[in-house]
């Protein structure tokens, strides 16, 4: 009956540390009047791959209905399938945003070291990006930002704020770098 709120950790599955993050969040207590919704990963096969992409291949935040766009495979790992939300990873998350309309979302990915504005509420991520010390920026798509979660969502949800968490090198996401996220989200989700 609160505020919904949708924290994803991993969408490529080279970029892992987001889900220690939504692991550390399960052991924390939720603000009031908040509905917190807690995905460790929608590319479990990209992850036991060790790549970006899925098991057919394709990058799932290229793969979002919004903007799509055809990406031809490239050595960039960013192939955006055969048609928009064509993977059954992107179907499932597409309508379960539908469903849970999240006000806040939040999804990690790595190494950038950024916080990406979006959404109608920019004061959102970037009180995330002033709370855990990192530089609100554009994200780096090396062949465009088509068909990401992030446009998807806000598209659908043109009163929602969903965006993007470039954590920092595998290396420097350490334990205290993990509670200082957790924490950020917990204060930005209740926003």
């Amino acid at each position: 009956g609160g505020r919904v709120a949708l924290v994803v950790g991993v969408i490529h599955g080279d970029e892992t540390k987001g889900e220690l993050i939504t692991r550390e969040l399960r052991t924390m207590a939720v603000p009031p009047d908040v509905d917190l919704w807690v995905i460790d990963s929608v590319n479990p096969d990209g992850e036991a791959l060790g790549t970006r992409q899925n098991a057919n291949h394709v990058d799932l935040n290229r793969n979002f209905e919004v903007n799509w766009r055809p990406i031809a495979p490239s050595a960039t790992g960013e192939s955006a399938g055969r048609g928009p939300a064509d993977q059954p990873e992107t179907a499932a998350i597409e309508a379960f945003i539908l469903e849970i309309q999240p006000q806040i979302s939040i999804w990690w990915h790595q190494a950038s070291n950024r916080v990406s504005l979006g959404g109608a509420r920019p004061e959102i991520p970037s009180a995330y990006a002033q709370l855990v010390g990192q530089r609100v920026a554009g994200t780096p798509c090396v062949s465009g930002c088509t068909g990401t979660e992030t446009q998807f969502t806000n598209t659908v949800i043109p009163t929602g704020t969903a965006f993007i968490v470039e954590l920092p090198t595998d290396t420097a996401v350490t334990s205290s770098v993990v509670r200082l996220h957790a924490a950020a989200v917990m204060t930005v989700i209740a926003m």
